[in-house]
């Protein structure tokens, strides 16, 4: 089977496991669903295990005192032994478009609404 040129090998390969582990399944929408929730329970689309758990913890943090985390409090969140660490996955969260900064403010980290990293265009400031 020739695969579209827009889909890369390795989602190629993740797809064929989820269909063998799920070729015993007649109905459609069982089908679906279970794809849906063995995605799902991956994390968030395009992000490595860190990234998701720093997310995570970002939009806790911002969802029980209203307002961002410093590198400091993300650091001691994740257990990194510094800021250096926090700063560096909240870059690669910048990078993969699941969260924003606002220039020249402190403590200002925006979670990306959109879920599916590789196409989040949509913001949402958190006050």
């Amino acid at each position: 089977m020739t695969l579209p040129s827009d889909i890369p090998e390795d989602i190629a390969d993740r797809a064929a496991i989820l269909m063998d582990a799920n070729r015993h399944i007649a109905d459609d929408l069982e089908y679906t669903a279970r794809i849906i929730m063995a995605v799902e329970a991956s994390g968030p689309v395009g992000l490595s295990k860190k990234q998701a758990n720093a997310l995570a913890f970002i939009e806790g943090f911002i969802g029980d005192r209203g307002y961002s985390p410093t590198f400091e409090e993300i650091s001691q969140g994740l257990g990194m032994s510094s800021r250096s660490g926090a700063h560096r996955v909240v870059q690669q969260l910048i990078e993969r478009g699941a969260v924003r900064r606002m220039a020249g403010r402190a403590q200002t980290i925006v979670i990306v609404k959109d879920r599916d990293v590789s196409t989040a265009h949509k913001i949402s400031e958190v006050a």
